[in-house]
This record gives C-alpha cells, structure tokens and sequence, in this order.
C-alpha cells in the first residue's frame, strides 16, 4: 500500500540533509496550479497537485545528486512548460520524419530534469496510464520507459529507500539505496 503523498514528502525531506533540504522551492500558488492545467488543457492527476502544493520543485540545478533515481530533480512549474516547449521545438524539425518524434510532446508533463537532458514525465493522456511517471532520454528516441503508476508511487519508493533501507529496484531493475557522501547525494547499486 502507498503512502499518501505529503506522508512520503515529509519523510524523504527529513531524509535529505540540510543543505539539500534548503533548495527545495516553496508550495506552488493556486495561480501556479491554475496556469498549468490551463497550458497542459488538460487536468492535473491530483498526487500530482498534492506534491506541488508542498513544494513547487527543487532548486535543481544547486543539488549536489539526484532526489529523483538516478539523475533527477524536481523542476517548478514554469520550468516543467518550458522544458515542454523546449522538446516540441527541438523535435518539430522538418527533417525528423514522424516515427522519431517522441509521443510525450503532446499528453506528457516534465517533472523532473537531469544534467544529461533526460526527464522524468507524468503521463496526461486519457486512458489507463494517466498519472503514471515514466523517464525519456533524447537518445532513447520515441516513448519514455515507465516507472510508476503515480506520483504517490514514486514518492513512496523513495522514502522507503531514504528511511527504511529499502532498495529501490524499479528504475533499473537493480537494486540501488541513497547515500549522502561530502554533501552529495548518490544512488549507489547495493550488491548482494
């Protein structure tokens, strides 16, 4: 059974050390809120809602490592539509033939973003995968790989492997637990 969103929050938060802690961003605005599913035209999955009404993303870029398996952190709201444009733009290129064009420009919502320009994305189509969380790198071309069938669902992995000890198998098929290391927040294999 999952954990409901802000129980998982307040656990990974109490997890992460001080200076990690300080760069997560305030509660999006109901404005925030607003504007989003208006941009998206489309609703919000309400764990989805519930997360960024405790926090509106991370100061991401400032992380040292990855709150998000295995590269990834929280962007704001006005980060995740930009992050959006960024991709329709990049891949409306006349010259892409339709099959390389990634299915998430559309239905899809960024969450999250790596260094290495791969995103974490919540699925905003209708149908039986709406609100699931999948990762997409560039390099991977078309669909993104699902991860979880919520947002609560990721959270609750996560806290579960920051405070339980709990290996978080669900990325890569590997077991892997959070170790922070001189500030920096990794997610190393656990090895049997």
């Amino acid at each position: 059974m999952t954990d409901p969103v802000a129980t998982s929050w307040a656990r990974i938060v109490g997890w992460l050390v001080p200076a990690t802690r300080r760069l997560i961003n305030p509660p999006a605005t109901a404005v925030d809120l607003r504007y989003l599913e208006a941009a998206m035209n489309r609703p919000l999955p309400a764990e989805l809602v519930e997360l960024l009404q405790l926090a509106n993303g991370t100061q991401h870029r400032a992380i040292r490592g990855s709150v998000i398996p295995f590269h990834y952190n929280l962007v704001p709201v006005m980060e995740m539509l930009a992050i959006r444009r960024m991709w329709q733009k990049i891949w409306t290129d006349p010259r892409l033939s339709r099959a390389d064009i990634p299915g998430w420009l559309d239905d899809y919502l960024p969450i999250a973003d790596a260094a290495d320009e791969g995103i974490t994305y919540v699925d905003l189509s209708d149908g039986p995968s709406y609100g699931a969380v999948y990762e997409w790198h560039p390099d991977s071309g078309g669909g993104g790989r699902r991860l979880w069938d919520s947002v609560g669902e990721m959270l609750d992995d996560i806290a579960g492997a920051m405070v339980d000890r709990r290996p978080l198998t669900r990325v890569h098929g590997v077991p892997h637990l959070p170790e922070v290391d001189a500030g920096y927040l990794h997610w190393f294999r656990v090895y049997d």
